[in-house]
Parts: C-alpha cells; structure tokens; sequence
C-alpha cells in the first residue's frame, strides 16, 4: 500500500498542472498507454505502471469528451468524424499505441498532437 501512496504521490507531482500533462512527449504516452494496453489485457504490471496506465486513459477520456463536445458544438469544418457511439478508452489506448510504435519519428512530439494525428488518420471526415 505505501509504495501505491508513493506512486500516486510521484504521479501527481508529474502531471500536476494541466501544463506539465501537455509537455509530456509521444515517448511518454507510449510507455503508459502501453501500460494501459497491458492492463486492458489482463497482464500483470506494477503499482507504478498501473498509475502510468490510469493516467493514459484518463487523459484520452478527457481528450476524446473535448474533441466530441467542440465537434457538437462548432460550425467548422470537422476535421475528425468519431463514429456515432464513439469509441472506448481502450480503443482510444490502443491507437495511439500502434500509431506511436509505427511511427517511432513522432515521439518527439507532444501527447496531443500525437493524438490528435492518430485520430484523424483513424477517423477522417467525409470517407
């Protein structure tokens, strides 16, 4: 249990402004979304990748909420079409992996934008 308080505290010392959670690069969110993946599956990780991986899903939850709200709401030009029922946070996990493994040039790159890529190329508009 103390070494879960530990990671908990580590993890919200990383990611405690929503500033620090959008520095974090492509490499990161491979690793915890990997993690997530992992978990999803049924494998057996640590306290601390269970952290990294509660971290990915709840960020692309947020992402995704964010993404269908503006969608519902603006007038623009949509450059995303989510299916109608949207798509699960596993899902959401499990492309931003395959597209961060396949493209090892991009984890250089913010979370978001990679992201954000994964799912246009996933989701596109008007196909």
């Amino acid at each position: 249990m103390r070494v879960l308080v530990s990671g908990l505290l580590l993890l919200a010392a990383a990611v405690s402004s929503p500033a620090s959670a959008l520095e974090q690069d492509g490499e990161f969110f491979l690793q915890s979304c990997g993690v997530a993946v992992k978990l999803s599956d049924g494998q057996q990780i640590s306290d601390e990748e269970r952290l990294r991986g509660v971290f990915c899903v709840a960020y692309l939850s947020g992402f995704l909420d964010s993404l269908t709200l503006s969608a519902k709401f603006s007038s623009g030009k949509k450059v995303v079409c989510l299916p109608e029922r949207g798509i699960s946070n596993d899902q959401a996990a499990r492309l931003l992996t395959k597209y961060l493994r396949d493209n090892p040039e991009m984890l250089h790159e913010s979370g978001r934008m990679s992201f954000y890529i994964t799912l246009q190329k996933t989701f596109p508009c008007g196909k």
